[in-house]
């Protein structure tokens, strides 16, 4: 790889595997942006407490694709 493909590995590694920023990124953005990802990952993004509870259990329905 080279280039662009480099630059787009080290950002993929910098978010979901704990890697160094690369150069010109925001550390503190990118370790927001990383937590947000495992979060989302590990299935806990409707788990933050902003929604109220019968939301949060009717949430993977309500994202889900409508059947037609």
């Amino acid at each position: 790889m080279t280039g662009l493909a480099d630059r787009q590995a080290a950002l993929v590694r910098a978010l979901v595997a704990s890697g160094e920023p690369p150069e010109g990124f925001d550390r503190d953005a990118l370790d927001t942006a990383s937590k947000a990802l495992l979060r989302k990952r590990s299935g806990g993004a409707g788990e933050s407490g902003t929604l109220p509870a019968p939301t949060r259990r009717r949430l993977p329905s309500l994202l889900s694709p409508r059947r037609s």
